[in-house]
């Protein structure tokens, strides 16, 4: 079963990096906003 793990935070509360961290221990894919943006872009314009 795929898990998806959201973490709400405001800009320089260090959510970026904790959502790294906690998703390195188990192994998780991380996903940021900046990544998702770049991908839907690239996916789009082909």
């Amino acid at each position: 079963m795929n898990k998806i793990i959201t973490i709400g935070r405001e800009f320089g509360s260090g959510g970026r990096e904790f959502g790294l961290r906690l998703s390195e221990e188990p192994g998780i894919a991380y996903y940021d906003q900046e990544i998702i943006t770049e991908i839907s872009k690239q996916y789009y314009t082909e």
